[in-house]
């Protein structure tokens, strides 16, 4: 018994190392193959997947009409709602175009702008 507590307590670092990069394994395969922009009824369901430049953004849920706005900055598209709230995607820079299109047909009657950053010195 002792000596089992021992190999746990020595190898602890590996053993969590192990477990987490198992979860995101795990996380990667089950996130794969989904949409960005995930249509519920009324709503979009803004889902965890590779397409995101940040993985550990969380889901998120908005109604469809509250979206009157879309910013693009970059690699990064800001859905601005009517309630004055706004939801900021990081979109992977490959997958940036055909995110866009995509937004363009859920959102549609919102309106699109492309910002385009003025580096002037």
């Amino acid at each position: 018994m002792e000596e089992s507590f021992s190999f746990l307590m020595q190898n602890l670092s590996l053993i969590l190392l192990i477990a987490l990069a198992s979860n995101f394994f795990i996380l990667h395969l089950r996130n794969q193959n989904r949409e960005l922009f995930e249509i519920i009824g009324n709503e979009v369901l803004i889902n965890r997947t590779h397409k995101l430049q940040f993985i550990l953004a969380s889901k998120k849920t908005i109604p469809i009409e509250s979206v009157v706005k879309i910013e693009v900055h970059g690699n990064r598209l800001s859905l601005f709602q009517n309630t004055n709230n706004a939801t900021d995607v990081w979109v992977h820079p490959k997958h940036l175009e055909s995110e866009i299109d995509k937004a363009k047909n859920v959102f549609s009657h919102a309106v699109f702008l492309t910002v385009v950053a003025n580096l002037a010195r």
